[in-house]
């Protein structure tokens, strides 16, 4: 069985997720497709804090995704999403995600996931080589796997 405190200390960022009405099925719980919007939302905030990253300089697509759903997350228990690079290739990374909600004053593990990201170049509509910058600070933020 997976230790949940030793899987969150892999994770240098955290953010709390705010659960929106719409994002609720009429069985009273996240909708599986919403959990791809809690990825890439916490990916945006990670880019942001991780490597200041420019999106008019370097441009980024999500090439896919995969989601393992333990247990459902309901509103109003607070809930987080802990994300991480896992992996850097040449041209593309794999980010890891954990999903936790409190519930009765315990966290629990809901969600796990990854997504493979692709450095892009809209100008050209190719993929493009991460640049040394973008690597270093990604390593600076965190321990990565090469």
């Amino acid at each position: 069985m997976l230790n949940l405190e030793e899987e969150k200390s892999k994770f240098v960022f955290t953010m709390k997720v705010d659960i929106r009405w719409s994002d609720m099925d009429e069985l009273r719980h996240v909708n599986n497709a919403v959990y791809l919007t809690y990825f890439e939302q916490a990916r945006v905030y990670y880019f942001q804090e991780a490597c200041e990253w420019n999106w008019k300089e370097i441009g980024v697509i999500l090439a896919s995704a995969h989601v393992d759903y333990l247990r459902p997350v309901a509103f109003p228990n607070p809930t987080y999403i802990y994300l991480r690079t896992s992996k850097i290739g040449t041209k593309s990374f794999e980010m890891s995600y954990l999903v936790t909600s409190i519930v009765n004053g315990v966290e629990k593990l809901t969600t796990t996931g990854y997504t493979t990201m692709v450095l892009y170049d809209y100008a050209t509509s190719k993929s493009v080589v991460i640049p040394d910058f973008l690597r270093d600070r990604i390593k600076t933020y965190e321990t990565v796997e090469i």
